[in-house]
């Protein structure tokens, strides 16, 4: 398989980023994703923004990408009394408790979104 960094031609909808410049190392395992939806939109995340995201075991706070029932959602990971569940950062959507398929993906380390001209 060759990534677009490898092939050295730019793809449609590819996104680069200096990983150095956001703190994460060039060895890490990282991943971008385009948002979709308002679930977010209390932690400034919105439908749009291209999330860049690193494979780590999430902390208590975390923003994390999750595969549910075969669909990613991006989250807040949140553990009360011992049991961990997903938030969503708008009132409008319910918390997400632990299904038995649930993998987390990785956690947001960073944020890009285009501005408008």
């Amino acid at each position: 398989m060759k990534f677009a960094r490898d092939i050295g031609d730019t793809l449609e909808g590819a996104v680069g980023v200096d990983l150095g410049s956001i703190g994460v190392s060039e060895s890490a395992r990282t991943f971008a994703l385009t948002v979709r939806g308002d679930s977010m939109i209390d932690a400034h995340i919105q439908e749009g923004d291209v999330v860049i995201l690193e494979y780590k075991e999430p902390r208590d706070g975390d923003v994390v990408a999750a595969l549910i029932d075969g669909e990613t959602t991006l989250k807040r990971f949140v553990v009360e009394n011992g049991t961990p569940y997903l938030k969503a950062e708008n009132a409008a959507y319910p918390d997400l408790s632990l299904a038995i398929e649930l993998v987390i993906q990785g956690l947001v380390v960073a944020l890009t979104r285009k501005v408008l001209e």
